[in-house]
């Protein structure tokens, strides 16, 4: 007979991720334990919220016992027939699962280390953690070749043999955990920053920007964007996202972020109403924007792309731009960055599309746009490239409410010709706030 103990290790290993599922499900089977042990140990995993609900019955289902029921003890449980249980939704949930639990060790390390006032964690500790972590890969690979040789999926078959995964590390510190965003250039992860951990940091996590692998078909872009991630190292403004190092790893280059928790600005005006701002807000976006640009260029340099999906207005109301100088370092170093969506036709100024040399103008152009679409709910001249609005002689319709002053500000920063734009960022602003209340 199975006693309590034997159960809570094969569901810790589970959750350390050093067994698979199917691994789990047969380690209770053979531990012969009576179903009311069974119920009772991951009833208990469940009500602390370290087992979902239907992985647990689940797991009932494939040691073949009968679910657990609603109602009772086991209340908030989904009950699963075998059939339903095997579905593949649950399994794509199982490596979340896993990481998870790990994370939520991470937390437990730091805390407890804080209430024994030790000072530092004790770097065991957290070998031991991150040594589960990579077991993880491990187990993927494994769930990968079960399912290229029919046994069934835990997860999507990889679509780049030097693809990471989740639970791998970065330089023997960055711990993937989450994917929160995919493009042409890059895939970013939330990720557990070992050092911060160990000094007890209470954010841990950064933001880590894996770029994609034709990067490594352009040594040159390579470097020219590594040496605009220096620069922008450089910048430190409430208003731009910090970047904390570019780096390299095998062949996985890499820059990490500053973590920002709320939506990009063109997800928010999809959202919205008539697809603008609220007026309350548009001050505060707009006067945010205006800063960190204007002191970027008050230090020459240029962002070379900014658009709606490059501002990011965060949960706790800050607006931070991002991805400084991409775009201008592809384009420099011989990289054709359209493909991978690296300079953004319909914020580009004509000077840019036609590849002259960057010019904070150019970044007035662009900002002209964004404040029009965030006033309005529409793009100035249709979304269309700046150099066939030019040759169809768009016009951006006026906005009547706006003070002649500031319009006259916004229609010079959406000029088709460099000169007469104003000179840079801080220049747009003084025209533009104090008619938005934001001066």
């Amino acid at each position: 007979m199975a006693t309590p103990q034997q159960i809570r290790t094969a569901l810790e290993a589970f959750l350390a991720g050093r067994t698979r599922f199917e691994q789990l499900a047969s380690d209770l089977v053979a531990s012969a334990a009576t179903e009311d042990e069974l119920r009772l140990e991951l009833a208990d995993y469940v009500s602390t919220g370290r087992l979902p609900a239907d992985i647990a019955s689940l797991l009932i289902a494939q040691a073949g016992r009968p679910t657990i029921r609603p109602g009772g003890d086991d209340a908030g449980m989904s009950a699963l027939s075998p059939e339903t249980s095997a579905v593949a939704s649950i399994h794509l949930r199982v490596d979340d699962v896993v990481t998870a639990s790990l994370v939520n060790d991470f937390k437990r390390f730091r805390d407890g280390s804080r209430r024994a006032d030790r000072g530092r964690l004790e770097s065991r500790q957290i070998d031991a953690a991150l040594s589960d972590f990579h077991s993880i890969r491990l187990r993927q690979q494994a769930s990968r070749a079960g399912e290229r040789s029919g046994a069934g999926p835990l997860l999507a078959p990889e679509t780049d043999g030097a693809q990471l995964a989740l639970g791998d590390m970065l330089r023997e510190r960055f711990v993937l955990d989450v994917l929160v965003g995919t493009g042409g250039m890059s895939r970013v992860y939330r990720a557990v920053d070992r050092r911060r951990l160990e000094a007890l940091d209470p954010q841990p996590y950064v933001a880590v920007k894996v770029l994609s692998s034709d990067f490594r078909r352009h040594p040159d872009a390579l470097r020219a964007l590594e040496a605009e991630a220096r620069k922008v190292q450089a910048l430190a403004h409430p208003n731009i996202c910090v970047v904390f190092d570019f780096d390299r790893d095998g062949s996985h280059a890499f820059l990490v972020m500053e973590l920002l928790i709320g939506s990009t600005l063109d997800v928010v005006l999809r959202a919205s109403p008539g697809g603008s701002l609220d007026r309350g807000r548009v001050a505060s976006v707009v006067g945010g924007v205006l800063a960190g640009i204007g002191y970027a260029h008050a230090r020459g340099i240029v962002h070379a792309d900014l658009k709606p999906g490059n501002v990011f207005l965060c949960a706790d109301g800050d607006t931070k731009v991002l991805d400084f100088g991409v775009a201008t370092a592809l384009r420099g170093a011989g990289f054709d960055p359209a493909g991978l969506e690296a300079l953004t036709p319909g914020y580009a100024s004509p000077e840019m599309a036609r590849g002259e040399p960057r010019d904070p103008r150019d970044d007035v152009f662009a900002l002209g746009c964004i404040v029009y679409l965030v006033l309005t709910g529409r793009h100035p001249y249709d979304r269309r490239p700046a150099e066939e609005a030019e040759q169809r002689r768009m016009v951006a319709a006026p906005i009547e409410w706006l003070a002649p002053g500031a319009w006259a500000a916004l229609a010079a920063a959406l000029s088709f010709q460099r000169d007469d734009r104003p000179a840079d960022a801080t220049e747009f602003a003084d025209a533009l706030l104090p008619a938005l209340g934001g001066r």
